[in-house]
């Protein structure tokens, strides 16, 4: 038995005079977890990177005498930062470099904050060794492969037995077909 029932169309939406809710414009979601940024990094960076190399201590021996001793700062370190808010040294580097689309910096304060904290970094590491509060190697160690400086390594070419190389005559010839040398107008030679 068939009944006279009204149809459902799917799909087709109601054509009346009622505004819609939506808005014009929808802005996409952002994929992935949300960012642990907070604006007061930047300030908890340079803070954090600009201790002094070295500390003074005053020490008592048995008989009450007192001598200050120079000893070492604790070093400051990316990874040490990173640690200490949560994050990992890669997600600094990130917050440093991040772009906007448009290709503007997406942190500036931040971005700048990262470069001052390398450089007070190495002059942290120059100053500390210079005053013998870290050892030369760790600093040589430090310098190549967390500041990225190198060995500078100059050649001198010399001569036959450490002579200077004089001006070298250099001789052109050209072949006929045959084999024989010709002249430059293309002549064979005499």
């Amino acid at each position: 038995m068939m009944t006279d029932a009204p149809v459902k169309k799917r799909g087709r939406r109601r054509h009346d005079d009622t505004p819609r809710d939506k808005p014009d414009r929808v802005e996409p979601k952002q994929i992935g977890r949300p960012t642990k940024y907070r604006e007061e990094f930047v300030e908890m960076l340079l803070e954090f990177f600009s201790q002094a190399p070295t500390r003074e201590v005053t020490i008592k021996d048995a008989k009450g005498n007192e001598r200050t001793e120079i000893l070492p700062g604790q070093f400051p370190t990316l990874a040490r930062f990173a640690t200490n808010i949560g994050v990992t040294t890669e997600t600094l580097h990130d917050w440093a470099t991040a772009k906007n689309p448009n290709g503007t910096q997406k942190n500036p304060p931040f971005s700048y904050a990262y470069k001052k904290a390398k450089a007070l970094q190495e002059a942290n590491l120059v100053e500390g060794t210079m005053a013998g509060a870290y050892n030369s190697t760790f600093a040589i160690f430090t310098a190549k492969n967390v500041l990225g400086w190198r060995d500078k390594v100059e050649q001198e070419i010399t001569g036959k037995d450490g002579a200077p190389l004089g001006p070298s005559i250099i001789a052109i010839q050209f072949m006929n077909p045959d084999g024989s040398i010709a002249n430059i107008d293309g002549q064979p030679a005499n």
